[in-house]
């Protein structure tokens, strides 16, 4: 009988680590289910838009090239909440580009330099839109479950070519999660300074001295097709230079 009680308590221990195993394996997988829903939700809760005055860049001549920085160009503030229960982990940025294009420019000559400042998302000005710009950069942009927080995407043209008229442009924005889900910003009205001595912003408005005041007309007419893109954001100067263009609409 010894030898019988012996041989079951063998028995009993030698099932004892394969019964810590499963239980062990039931708790990893219920821990690895409630980890995939921890998802994060990103919600936008302000967009805005406006010069920054602090990228840096390159000026390039025929012979030569150089660092520059204290270049203005377009920059857009997102405001984002993250309501989901994990975090959200932006990887990837996008630009849709449905308008792409120089201002006339009524007395503006070119120059001899190419200035480009260094955009989050440069947009390619040999490209006819519409057309889609994807960072290649790497991207880590990190909202906690429950926190608010701000991104900022510089979004302007590649190359511009000293002299130039401004730049305007219509993105629309898309921020890839880790998870697989976008998030959709846009349409955007955005506009560079450009460095035409007679057409250019001062402030918060518009210096515009053609010689010929027709010559702003075309002008007035697209800035004003673009500002009743439905739902269209436009940054500050674009609107400035809207309220500008209106005495030759």
């Amino acid at each position: 009988m010894f030898v019988a009680c012996a041989a079951l308590l063998v028995s009993v221990i030698a099932l004892i680590p394969a019964w810590s195993s499963a239980v062990s394996g039931e708790s990893q997988a219920k821990t690895g289910e409630k980890e995939a829903e921890r998802r994060g939700s990103l919600e936008v809760t302000a967009v805005s838009a406006r010069f920054n005055d602090r990228l840096k860049g390159v000026e390039r001549a025929a012979d030569s090239e150089k660092e520059v920085d204290g270049l203005i160009g377009p920059q857009v503030d997102i405001a984002v909440r993250n309501r989901g229960s994990g975090s959200a982990i932006i990887t990837k940025m996008i630009a849709s580009v449905s308008v792409s294009e120089n201002l006339t420019s009524c007395a503006g000559t070119g120059g001899e330099l190419d200035i480009a400042a260094r955009y989050d998302i440069p947009i390619p000005t040999s490209r006819k839109p519409p057309f889609t710009v994807t960072t290649t950069d790497d991207v880590f942009f990190d909202v906690k479950s429950g926190e608010n927080d701000r991104l900022s995407v510089a979004v302007g043209p590649e190359m511009r070519e000293a002299g130039m008229s401004p730049w305007v442009g219509v993105v629309t924005l898309q921020f890839h999660d880790a998870d697989g889900t976008d998030l959709s910003i846009g349409p955007l009205a955005l506009v560079s300074p450009g460095q035409d001595e007679h057409f250019h912003p001062v402030g918060m408005t518009w210096k515009i001295a053609p010689q010929y005041a027709s010559c702003m007309d075309d002008n007035a007419r697209r800035v004003q097709d673009i500002m009743e893109i439905p739902h269209i954001t436009p940054s500050k100067e674009f609107a400035a230079l809207h309220r500008a263009l209106r005495p030759f609409r």
